[in-house]
């Protein structure tokens, strides 16, 4: 954000609107090309990901239980959070902000199937996509003719529905 604030500070008024128009966060601003960039990031970063799913596991037993079957547990977590961070990153650079996604897909996939890497990482990606897709559709209609950002949507519903999974339904 200090980032952001600094160089809306010393832009002119046109670089000024696109920076506020990134933070709204559009799904109507990449371009083919971009698209490409971002695919070949996400699928790289999946299979990764998919690849590891049972060190993931093994991580949830504790770190001295993944280290003696075998995980390089250090090297698993900066190589997975290295991974994160590009695929965030591309994907923040053409689409802008969208807040939220990251948080409350994994939550829901966890509530509907527990822990288990092998099937909360593939739900947590389908989930994702779909709140994207139903938000930029909500935004493109709610509105009509006005078109809402998808982060706009996101943003806005991102706070209750993060708070009613945490705190909605506790069990024993």
């Amino acid at each position: 954000m200090a980032g952001t604030t600094f160089l809306q500070y010393f832009a002119d008024e046109t670089q000024l609107a696109m920076i506020v128009h990134w933070t709204f966060g559009d799904l109507d601003r990449a371009t083919w090309p971009e698209l490409y960039l971002m695919g070949i990031v996400t699928v790289l970063a999946s299979g990764y990901f998919f690849a590891n799913r049972l060190n993931y596991n093994a991580i949830l037993a504790g770190d001295e239980v993944a280290q003696s079957l075998g995980v390089n547990v250090i090297s698993l977590r900066l190589v997975t959070m290295s991974m994160a961070t590009l695929t965030t990153a591309v994907t923040v650079t053409f689409f802008g902000i969208l807040g939220f996604v990251g948080l409350i897909a994994p939550h829901m996939a966890r509530r509907l199937i527990g822990s288990d890497n092998r099937y909360l990482l593939p739900l947590s990606a389908i989930l994702g996509v779909l709140i994207l897709i139903c938000a930029d559709q909500l935004g493109k209609l709610l509105l009509d003719p006005v078109a809402l950002p998808a982060g706009v949507i996101t943003s806005f519903l991102g706070t209750p529905v993060f708070l009613l999974l945490l705190f909605g339904r506790r069990s024993s």
